[in-house]
Order: C-alpha cells, then sequence, then structure tokens
C-alpha cells in the first residue's frame, strides 16, 4: 500500500508538469496558425481561423463499472467506452471537402486540414493529461481520508490501551487495608450515611503536626502584620484629623478676623464698650424688654376681644340676610306662579279682543313688564349696596370706645 501511495504521489508531481508543457506547446501551435497562412487575405483567414476553431458537438459517454472494479484500489481500472471516437469520427467528416468553403483551393484545404488535425490531437492530450491530474487528486484525497480515519482508530486504540495500562496499575498498587485511627486524626467531612474514603489520603502525624506549626507561625506573624498595619492607618487617620482640625480653626479665626475688620461701631456698640457698668444697664435694658412684652401682650388681648366683637355682629348680619334671602325666594316663587296664571289668562283672552283691545292690552303688559323689571333692579340694587357696606366694614376695623 505505501509502496502503491509513494507512486501515485510521484505520478501527482510530474502529471501537472507534463500537463504545463502539453499547454504550452497547445498555445503555441494555435500562434502558429496565423503565421503559417499570412500569404491568404484577410477576409479568407478569419473564415479559415473561425474554421480551425469550430468542434463538432458529441454527447458524453456515460462510464461502465462493474462490482469488482468499484471495489478495486486502482482509480484507473475502469471500463470505459472511447470517448475521443466519436469526436474524431466527426473530426474527419468536418474534414471531408464539402465543407470546404468555395473561396478555398484544394491545396490549402489539405493544408487546413493537417494544421485542425494536429491542433485537435494537441487539445486531446491537453484534455487527457487534465483528466488523469483530477483522477489522482481523487485518489489521494481518498487516501489522505483513510489515512486521518486509520491514524483516528490508532490514537483511539492507543488511549485505551494507556488507560487499561492505567487500570491495571492502579489495581495492582492500590490496595484496601484496614487502619485503626482515632477520631481526632481522621478530617474526612462524614457522608450522610457513611463516609467514604476514596480520596482521602494517609498522612504521617507529624507532617501534620508541623504543617500546624507553620499556619500558626505565618497566623501570628499576620495577627502582627494587621495589628502594625492598623496603627499605621490609625496613626494616619489621626493626623488627618487633626490637621482637618486646625484647618478649620484657621478659617475660624480667619472669618473672626474679617467680620472684626468690616464691624460698624454704632452707637451702641460704644456704649457697651466704654460704658462702667454694664451689667445695670443690661438689667435695665432687660426690665424696659419685659415690660414691653407685657403691654404687647394686654394689647393683643384687647386686639383679639375687638375682633370676636366685630365677627360676632358679622354672623348676625349673616343671619340676617340669609332671613331675608328665603323670604325673597318664597315671594319670587309666589310671582312666579302668579306670573305663569296671568300668562294663560292673557292668551285665553287674546283671541277674543278686538285689534284696539289688543294694543292696549300690550301697552298693560308692557307698562306690567317695566314696572316688574324696576322693582328687580330696586332689589337687585339693596342687594348690592348691602353687600358693599358688608364688604367695606369687613376691610376698615371698627373703632369701638370702651366706656
Amino acid at each position: 500500500m505505501f509502496s502503491f501511495s509513494l507512486i501515485v504521489f510521484s505520478s501527482v508531481w510530474i502529471s501537472p508538469v507534463l500537463c504545463v508543457d502539453t499547454t504550452a506547446l497547445d498555445k503555441v501551435i494555435e500562434k502558429q496558425f496565423k503565421k503559417d497562412f499570412a500569404d491568404l487575405d484577410a477576409f479568407t483567414l478569419d473564415v479559415l481561423v473561425k474554421l480551425y476553431k469550430r468542434r463538432p458537438k458529441v454527447t458524453k459517454q456515460k462510464i461502465v463499472t462493474n462490482e469488482a472494479t468499484a471495489r478495486s484500489s486502482n482509480p484507473f481500472h475502469v471500463k470505459v467506452e472511447d470517448p475521443d471516437k466519436a469526436f474524431l469520427e466527426a473530426m474527419t467528416e468536418l474534414d471531408s471537402d464539402i465543407h470546404r468553403p468555395d473561396i478555398l483551393e484544394a491545396d490549402t484545404w489539405e493544408r487546413f486540414v493537417e494544421a485542425r488535425t494536429f491542433k485537435v490531437e494537441s487539445e486531446l492530450k491537453v484534455k487527457h493529461h487534465n483528466q488523469k491530474i483530477q483522477d489522482l487528486n481523487n485518489y489521494l484525497q481518498r487516501l489522505g481520508d483513510d489515512d486521518d480515519c486509520m491514524k483516528s482508530r490508532i490514537e483511539k486504540a492507543f488511549q485505551q490501551l494507556n488507560d487499561l495500562r492505567e487500570k491495571k496499575l492502579r489495581y495492582l498498587m492500590n490496595l484496601e487495608i484496614q487502619l485503626l485511627l482515632k477520631q481526632g486524626q481522621v478530617e474526612v467531612d462524614p457522608g450522610v450515611f457513611s463516609t467514604k474514603f476514596e480520596n482521602a489520603l494517609l498522612i504521617h502525624r507529624s507532617v501534620i503536626e508541623d504543617l500546624n506549626s507553620q499556619i500558626v507561625t505565618l497566623g501570628e506573624a499576620k495577627v502582627a502584620a494587621m495589628v502594625d498595619c492598623k496603627d499605621y492607618y490609625k496613626n494616619i487617620h489621626l493626623l488627618e484629623w487633626e490637621h482637618e482640625k486646625m484647618m478649620m480653626e484657621g478659617e475660624d479665626l480667619n472669618t473672626k478676623t474679617r467680620d472684626i475688620q468690616t464691624l460698624r461701631v454704632t452707637k451702641e456698640l460704644q456704649v457697651f464698650l466704654f460704658a462702667e457698668n454694664n451689667q445695670q444697664r443690661m438689667q435695665k435694658e432687660i426690665q424696659t424688654l419685659e415690660k414691653t412684652i407685657k403691654l404687647n401682650e394686654n394689647m393683643h388681648k384687647r386686639k383679639v376681644s375687638d375682633k370676636k366683637r366685630i365677627l360676632d355682629r358679622l354672623n348676625g348680619l349673616i343671619r340676617d340676610k340669609e332671613y331675608e334671602c328665603t323670604v325673597l325666594d318664597s315671594e319670587l316663587k309666589e310671582l312666579a306662579v302668579s306670573l305663569v296664571e296671568r300668562q294663560q289668562i292673557q292668551e285665553a283672552c287674546v283671541a277674543d279682543m278686538t285689534p284696539a283691545a289688543t294694543q292696549r292690552m300690550k301697552d298693560i303688559v308692557a307698562r306690567r313688564k317695566l314696572v316688574d323689571l324696576a322693582k328687580s333692579q330696586s332689589q337687585e340694587v339693596a342687594v348690592l349696596r348691602a353687600e358693599v357696606e358688608r364688604l367695606r366694614m369687613k376691610t376698615f376695623p371698627a373703632l369701638v370706645q370702651n366706656n
């Protein structure tokens, strides 16, 4: 298998070189065609170029394979019908004199047929090389996939073998023994029903004691370091507090100095500064203020009593006005009833009246309406006057003389 793969790899590397050479030769042949027929005119040369590039259309033949060939590892062992046979037959038919243009002579046609035949053979070689390279690449891809699959299977087998070896070694070395230990020497967390010791380790007591002593030493060192750090930060905060205190005291002193500088020396301040006995003067001022407070309290009580009397009088006026309003409402209802009755009487008498009587009736009705309007307006004026008087009494305080 490896020798055949080596042959395939060499073929894959050599075939592209041959294909490149064949393709280059095909392009050279195509360029040489115009030089070989340079003695013809341009129209004839164009016709020959079109015929030179013309190819017959041939249906592709399907590849016929059997089961034995499909299972074979050789990609080239495929039984196919020759696809170039029909193409060459069609080209032979195109080379006949039937397809020769009338403007071409027989010797020129023969030269053209030979050049086209040579070009077709070159194209077939290029096609065969390309097909061969494609088949080799497909086979190489399939071999690569098989190789990757085989590598994965080998790695999986090696992994299973290593797991088996580790399991075997674990069963050989990990033996179960029974040990009697005190309760304080077992530091495995107990389970719900029974303690599991699968992941437990058996360590000598001296190792645990040394570890505990190291832990205690490190803990004491850490506590000492934390105490030092605490004292250090405590001193820092104390210095910051003292600095802030001094700054605030400085600001307070500056404020007091500014207040003293901007203070206006009034007459009272001069009296206070130059007086010999300030205590007596303060006592006199206190007595004067107490008398003033008592006087203000008496005045306040007097004003409150006056306001209460005014409020009682206004409440009485409000009750009187409410009574008058109720009386007026009842009169208004009676007038409305009488008005409705008069309107009904008038509507009943209108149909039987003569034009003169109708005019007289209209005058009477208009006079009656004007009289009613004057009465209502006089009542409204009286109400408005009473309201104005009430508002005036409310705005200006009444000066009541005490007997």
